[in-house]
C-alpha cells in the first residue's frame, strides 16, 4: 500500500498548481465533497462524476477522486434525486471529489488543450482563447504541414474518441498551425479565423458550426467531448503518482459523445 497523504495537502498542492482561484467558472473548481476519509492512499483520475463513475472509484479502493466534469455547475441545486445519491455514496464510502474545469482546459502545461497539442506532436504550443481573462484553449505548431486526414487518424486513436472523428474540410488540406480549445468549442471558429490558424480541434460540435466553418473557409476536427478531455486528468495522474506516491486508478467511461 501506498504511503498515505493527507487530503489537504492534495487539494492545496491541485489549487495552486491550476490556479483555480484565476478562473471565472461557471463551475466550482476545487474540492466538491469532503469525505471523513482524510488520509489518501488511492487517487481515482475520471473525465465524468457520474454515479457509476463514483462507484467505481468507491469498489477501487480510492480515497479521493479527482474529475473535470464535478457535480456544482452555477447554483447551490436541492440534495434530492442523483445528487443526494452521490453525496450518500461518496460519505459512506468514504471518497472526497476534487473537480478542476476550465483551469484544466487552459493550463499551459498540464492541459487539455496543451497535451492535446503535445500528443499531435506541436513543436510550439502557446496559450490561446481567453475567457474572461484566462486561457482556456492552445495554439499548437506544427513542425511542418499535415494533411486533414492524417491529424484524424491520430485522434481517432484516442481513448473514446469519435471513429472517424467529425471532419469539416473547409479550409486548407494542409495545415500547420491549430486552435485547440476541447469539450465543445465550435463556436471559436471565428477566432481561429481571426488568428490566421488552419485548423480547429475540439470535442462536440453544435449544429450551426458546420455553415460557420463553411462560410468562414475553416477546417474543424471533433474528436469527441469525452475523449478531448482525458488529457488533462491523466496528465494529473501522472503528476500526483510521482510527486506524492499515492496509487492512482484510471477510470474509463466512454460517453460516445
Amino acid at each position: 500500500m501506498s504511503a498515505p497523504t493527507p487530503l489537504t495537502d492534495l487539494v492545496t498542492y491541485l489549487n495552486n498548481e491550476l490556479q483555480v482561484s484565476a478562473y471565472n467558472d461557471l463551475a466550482f473548481n476545487g474540492l466538491q465533497i469532503e469525505s471523513a476519509q482524510y488520509q489518501v492512499h488511492t487517487i481515482g483520475f475520471a473525465v465524468d462524476a457520474g454515479i457509476s463513475v463514483l462507484t467505481e472509484a468507491a469498489n477501487r479502493g480510492c480515497q479521493l477522486l479527482v474529475v473535470h466534469h464535478g457535480i456544482m455547475w452555477g447554483k447551490l441545486e436541492p440534495f434530492v434525486g442523483s445528487l443526494a445519491r452521490k453525496l450518500a455514496l461518496c460519505f459512506e464510502r468514504g471518497l472526497s471529489l476534487y473537480a478542476a474545469h476550465l483551469p484544466l482546459d487552459g493550463h499551459q502545461t498540464l492541459g487539455n488543450a496543451a497535451q492535446l497539442a503535445k500528443y499531435i506532436q506541436a513543436s510550439e504550443i502557446y496559450p490561446s482563447f481567453e475567457y474572461k481573462g484566462s486561457p482556456i484553449g492552445a495554439v499548437a505548431v506544427l513542425p511542418a504541414p499535415r494533411s486533414l486526414g492524417d491529424i484524424a487518424q491520430d485522434l481517432a486513436r484516442c481513448e473514446g474518441a469519435l471513429t472517424p472523428p467529425l471532419t469539416l474540410p473547409f479550409g486548407r488540406p494542409h495545415v500547420q498551425k491549430i486552435g485547440i480549445a476541447t469539450g465543445s468549442a465550435s463556436s471559436l471558429i471565428p477566432d481561429v479565423v481571426a488568428k490566421g490558424l488552419d485548423l480547429l480541434i475540439t470535442g462536440e460540435p453544435k449544429q450551426e458550426a458546420y455553415h460557420l466553418a463553411k462560410d468562414l473557409g475553416c477546417s474543424v476536427i471533433c474528436m469527441g467531448h469525452y475523449a478531448s478531455e482525458t488529457f488533462g486528468v491523466r496528465a494529473l495522474e501522472r503528476v500526483l503518482a510521482d510527486r506524492f506516491g499515492v496509487k492512482t486508478e484510471w477510470i474509463s467511461e466512454p460517453t460516445g459523445i
